[in-house]
């Protein structure tokens, strides 16, 4: 069949229009054609329609592709269109409906349609209804799809990358069509490929980076090349925030070991979001605590693959069902992530005291002592009151650091300290810190100890559970702690409490300032246990 050699039949009818199309290089206007619907074909070498073939072809119920009769073959790639995008399919259908089509498409001679498969989907389905709706109003070139496929493929691109908006397309539809289009068939070179798309040959390599990741992927979990399956899952962003910590890695042993750490982690659906997951990463590697990290992850992916070895998958649904099946390597690998966080804030936290104190020396140092000379007498006197508190400051810091503990007793698991500006104020201790938290609602035991002379019987504290990042899981609570005393509080965790494997208590005095640090406690949480947060 050739198109152009049926013009002016039912078939083919030329139209007043031209569309401007630049090809070989050459810009030029084309005339628009009348094209029945009954003549054309999708194009299924279209990155977008690409990768949903790969479903298609995954049943072995369906009819091979290529054994589909034009109709039939129509139908499949019909419906993978109006699924990947219901909405904008409506929306386009409901725009033709109203205004007719207004902006032609381009086909090849065979009826191959090259630019346009969105809006001959939605005038077929118009047709259904109305079959006075039968045309398709297209530029038709004298190619066959055998011909010249290079210089055909990239007009195509340059028609759906530049006068089309590429955020139309899935970025796995995009990575996967330029990775078989440059790699596997070597039809474009990348050189090629960035000026068909009117992208940078940068970028273009970084997306068949992203391919190789998602090809890997896609073989790690034994589901190679079912790339609606990276689509699925939303793997694109997570592997582009990862090619920069790769990069990182100085061994192939260690981006291997990065890889399978961030594709266990896809695969058990520990990661809430993708970004932090990354992010937090990258601040271990700039720490030097991510070597622990990787040990951890390492151990429980042997866990991991032992279960595997059961296991094979054939979709996202069977890697769903083992996640859920597997919930405790789940929990392990978010506490392995929980647990380093805490580390690298730790490593994070330790230059901190020695920096408040060098400031504290320069604003100290920065005081006019020929101002106190002309001081008013409570002046004076409220300044006398501060060197004291200073005094005391400096004295119990002193102690810390030469590990002088008020009682054998208490550790640094269970004290929690009132804050070194509230030195007046008796130490506070959580007598059940190491309560593992199952259930929403439950009590903490608090007492509290004089250490100095002078210190006051009890101290006013308010106190809340975070998360790693500080966000509260339960409302503030105030209460008053008295020395040699126990008091019971009672905390309510939300909700979000139930997805995590770790908190963290904070608490201070109710006399700091509000810009003083809150100072914490850790604590496990195993709803399983109970009965979980309501």
């Amino acid at each position: 069949m050739n198109l152009l050699e049926m013009t002016d039949s039912t078939a083919v009818r030329k139209t007043a229009m031209t569309r401007k199309l630049t090809l070989g290089g050459v810009t030029k206007a084309y005339p628009v054609y009348q094209v029945r619907l009954d003549c054309l074909y999708y194009n299924d070498r279209n990155d977008r329609i690409a990768t949903w073939l790969t479903q298609y072809n995954q049943n072995p119920e369906n009819t091979p592709f290529e054994q589909l009769e034009q109709e039939a073959f129509n139908q499949v790639i019909e419906r993978f269109i109006i699924e990947s995008n219901p909405g904008a399919i409506e929306k386009t259908k409901n725009n033709i409906a109203l205004v007719n089509q207004r902006e032609p498409g381009v086909v090849l001679c065979d009826g191959r349609i090259i630019d346009g498969n969105r809006r001959f989907t939605c005038l077929r389905m118009i047709h259904q209804n109305d079959p006075e709706v039968n045309y398709f109003e297209t530029v038709i070139l004298d190619r066959q799809s055998a011909s010249n496929q290079k210089q055909i493929k990239m007009l195509e691109l340059s028609i759906q990358h530049g006068e089309e908006q590429r955020v139309e397309y899935n970025l796995i539809d995009l990575t996967i069509g330029a990775y078989h289009d440059i790699a596997e068939t070597k039809l474009l070179t990348i050189q090629e490929y960035a000026e068909s798309t009117g992208e940078s040959a940068a970028d273009v390599k970084k997306r068949l980076d992203i391919a190789e990741l998602v090809i890997e992927f896609l073989a790690f979990m034994g589901i190679p090349k079912q790339y609606h399956a990276a689509r699925e899952l939303q793997v694109y962003s997570l592997f582009n925030e990862a090619l920069p910590l790769l990069k990182r890695c100085e061994t192939a042993q260690d981006r291997e070991e990065l890889k399978i750490t961030i594709f266990n982690n896809i695969l058990m659906n520990s990661i809430v979001d993708q970004r932090k997951f990354i992010r937090n990463i990258k601040k271990m590697m700039d720490e030097n605590v991510y070597a622990p990290f990787i040990r951890r992850e390492n151990r429980i992916h042997t866990k991991i693959a032992a279960a595997r070895a059961q296991t094979q998958f054939r979709n996202v649904q069977d890697m769903e069902q083992f996640a859920r099946a597997h919930a405790d390597l789940a929990e392990d690998l978010a506490a392995a992530m929980d647990r380093s966080i805490v580390n690298m804030k730790k490593v994070q936290s330790r230059g901190k005291p020695s920096q408040s104190i060098s400031k504290s020396l320069s604003a100290l140092m920065d005081i006019d002592t020929d101002v106190i000379d002309i001081l008013s007498k409570p002046e004076r006197e409220n300044l006398i009151r501060q060197l004291t508190k200073l005094n005391h400051t400096v004295a119990e810091l002193n102690k810390v650091c030469l590990d002088e503990q008020p009682a054998e007793d208490l550790t640094e698991e269970n004290i929690i300290r009132s804050g070194a500006a509230s030195w007046e104020y008796p130490l506070v201790y959580c007598l059940n810190a190491n309560k593992i938290i199952t259930e929403n609602a439950f009590g903490l035991v608090f007492s509290a100890m004089r250490y100095m002379a002078g210190q006051s019987e009890s101290a006013v504290v308010r106190m809340f559970f975070a998360d790693s990042d500080g966000d509260p899981l339960s409302n503030e609570c105030e209460v008053t702690v008295s020395a040699d005393q126990n008091v019971t509080v009672h905390f309510t965790l939300y909700a979000a409490a139930a997805d995590l494997n770790a908190c963290r208590l904070h608490i201070r005095t109710a006399a700091m300032n509000t810009d003083e640090a809150w100072l914490t406690l850790p604590f496990r949480i195993n709803m399983k246990r109970g009965e979980g947060v309501s």
